[in-house]
């Protein structure tokens, strides 16, 4: 290898390998669909994720060390026990090194798992795969390495997932939710026309509130966590501003749709880890009060009312508590605005997202303090 590839493969990090790994940290379920697309497999995606140590030292043709950061070294569990190693790369655009990289990264994966048996030494490499962010009609479906031993040939092949060739009905069918920020690459070679043009920039808009509003129905079905779905706006964003730099227009029609939803997501999560909280402190509190007082009247009526009282009393404080403590009082405003405006349980539900139990709470809440 000469001092040029040496130098690539030392500057190959990217903000799109950034979100590839801070998904696949944040959100690890994101990557079991993907790898069922690459391989062939039939993850249910309740598999266990575990990510293994990333970085590999190698020695140079001068005998120093340099360091490599793998995308991703994970290792899916299933149900029955059974593991199996991925190895996965995200890659903007094809520099000419990639099969000398993969090769460099698997090789050590293999051997830091390796095993002797009956004096053999056995090596396992990991199923590999690279996901292209960029491609043309010239880009391979794979990567291809000849490893020869004496006269024989082993063909080593790994398989290339090109982000483009993907609709977003696709990207939903499959659930290839982790490619969602990586999406604004199919419309890259067009910004300079997107840009100038406001029918073709309401249609990038349009686009996007679609995907956003995909993503709410998949967390509303329960098919994704609302966490999941602010990080994919929140990264999707990322991409965008750095992709489209130099295209206000294109940055700002994005960022306006995915920002707003991010928002949205954050609030609603916050808010319900806040009642959860709270209605944990209630309970306790509702208990200790109850058992109390029910102890010091010493009779079977004073203790039950001792309790219902305790219990009530204890759910309000902590929900109130927990309510303030996650930040939410522009969601309890909300929702008494609309309520005092006429609108229904239903619709106040629907419009912020929110369960009718949720609502009924707060309006309950209301209502005792007053």
């Amino acid at each position: 290898m000469n001092v040029s590839e040496r130098q690539k493969m030392e500057t190959i990090n990217t903000p799109y390998d950034d979100t590839f790994r801070t998904l696949l940290q944040d959100c690890p379920e994101l990557v079991v669909p993907l790898i069922n697309e690459l391989f062939g497999t039939n993850y249910t995606g309740r598999e266990v994720v575990v990510s293994n140590e990333n970085e590999i030292f190698l020695r140079n043709p001068e005998g120093e060390k340099e360091k490599r950061v793998t995308d991703s070294n994970l290792t899916l569990i299933s149900l029955k026990g059974i593991s199996k190693r991925y190895h996965l790369e995200c890659q903007s655009t094809p520099d000419g090194t990639m099969e000398i990289r993969m090769w460099e990264y698997d090789a050590q994966i293999a051997l830091r798992n390796k095993e002797y048996r009956d004096g053999v030494l056995y090596v396992k490499f990991p199923d590999s795969a690279v996901i292209y962010l960029r491609s043309n009609s010239n880009t391979p479906d794979e990567l291809k390495i000849c490893i020869c031993v004496g006269k024989k040939e082993i063909f080593y092949e790994i398989p290339i997932l090109k982000v483009k060739n993907y609709t977003l009905d696709e990207i939903f069918e499959k659930q290839l939710w982790m490619l969602i920020p990586f999406y604004i690459f199919r419309y890259e070679k067009e910004f300079r026309k997107i840009n100038g043009d406001e029918e073709r920039l309401l249609s990038l808009r349009m686009e996007y509130e679609n995907v956003a509003a995909r993503l709410d129905q998949e967390c509303q079905s329960g098919r994704m966590k609302p966490i999941t779905g602010g990080a994919l706006c929140e990264l999707a964003n990322n991409v965008v501003e750095k992709l489209a730099s130099k295209y206000d227009n294109v940055e700002k029609e994005v960022t306006e749709v995915m920002g707003g939803k991010v928002l949205n997501y954050r609030s609603k999560e916050i808010f319900r880890e806040a009642m959860e909280k709270g209605l944990e402190e209630g309970r306790r509190k509702g208990q200790e009060e109850g058992r109390e007082e029910g102890l010091e009247e010493g009779r079977k009526e004073g203790r039950k009312e001792g309790r219902l009282e305790g219990r009530l009393e204890g759910r309000l404080e902590g929900r109130l508590e927990g309510r303030l403590e996650g930040s939410n009082q522009k969601t309890v405003e909300l929702v008494t605005k609309k309520y005092q405006k006429g609108d229904s349980v239903s619709k106040i539900a629907e419009d912020l997202l929110m369960s009718v139990e949720e609502v009924e709470e707060i309006l309950g809440k209301m209502t005792v303090s007053q």
